[in-house]
């Protein structure tokens, strides 16, 4: 009698857990098999049907021989369940005991399952727990889970090594070549400085040193430059100017020949508003030292 109930209880689960929808009829025992009667509705096919419970379409048509004339809405057939019992009944479950400082969060992550499943089999409306309360675990459902993970670390790996690793050797690929590093601090006193003899195969520079009056040049618009105009050395010539008053330098480069007038007969050189106010000068004429290669 006990085996009896037991049968009856667990084709119950079966119908309303494993297979609740409105489709499916119930279950039906023929010896040690068992069946599900479903009522076909509009869209659905054989493969779609053996798919669902886990079956295959040849079983399907032998076990129902009005198949030979197609699939029909409305029409009820029986479709083989072989399953075990205890895979498909969500009652296979083991039981948990709640302690302090646990959640449904942290319990589904030991089991492996998720924190809906747990509620559903426990019948749970909240995510309350309470310390000593027992909860069943789907065993079925940690399974699926345990075995759909291993796929999507696999899929991580592929990715890794099919998409990140190329793209990594591309971009170390289009990676900048290493330039020698040039010095571009040096200043024009040690251009001026270094011996003409190491750069040319020619007659040495001749230093020329000067002494006179330097002049602020009246400009239109300044320049971020230092420039100046000079009677006899050369367009492009680096001249070091040394304020007389109080021996601040600048280095300035000759762009052109002062005009021969009468007002700048004293005038040894001429330097724009940027030069200038390198050197603090006080006045717009003042004495200067120069010394430059020719």
């Amino acid at each position: 009698m006990r085996k009896v109930v037991l049968s009856l209880l667990v084709g119950c689960f079966i119908n309303f857990l494993a297979f609740g929808q409105t489709d499916s009829l119930g279950i039906k025992k023929e010896g040690e098999n068992y069946f599900v009667m479903h009522k076909v509705i509009a869209g659905q096919t054989l493969y779609s049907l053996s798919r669902r419970y886990g079956t295959s379409v040849t079983d399907i048509k032998n076990k129902n021989a009005e198949l030979a004339n197609g699939l029909q809405v409305g029409q009820t057939i029986l479709i083989p369940y072989n399953k075990p019992v205890n895979e498909a009944n969500p009652t296979s479950a083991s039981t948990h005991v709640v302690k302090t400082g646990e959640t449904l969060f942290s319990i589904s992550r030991q089991y492996n399952v998720n924190v809906e499943d747990i509620k559903k089999l426990n019948g749970l409306t909240s995510n309350e727990l309470s310390i000593g309360q027992t909860l069943k675990i789907s065993v079925a459902a940690a399974q699926v889970n345990k075995e759909v993970t291993p796929v999507v670390n696999k899929t991580e790996e592929v990715m890794k090594k099919e998409v990140i690793a190329p793209a990594e050797e591309k971009i170390k690929e289009a990676a900048p070549r290493a330039v020698a590093k040039v010095d571009t601090a040096k200043t024009a006193e040690e251009i001026v400085k270094k011996d003409p003899a190491d750069a040319y195969d020619a007659k040495p520079f001749e230093e020329v040193i000067e002494e006179g009056q330097a002049e602020l040049i009246i400009e239109d618009e300044s320049s971020t430059k230092f420039l100046a105009l000079h009677k006899t050395a050369e367009v492009g010539t680096v001249i070091k100017v040394k304020n007389r008053m109080n021996n601040l330098t600048v280095y300035v480069r000759v762009v052109g020949e002062i005009p021969n007038t009468t007002d700048n007969e004293n005038i040894i050189i001429k330097i724009n508003k940027r030069a200038y106010d390198q050197l603090k000068a006080l006045d717009t004429r003042f004495l200067v030292e120069l010394s430059y290669f020719k």
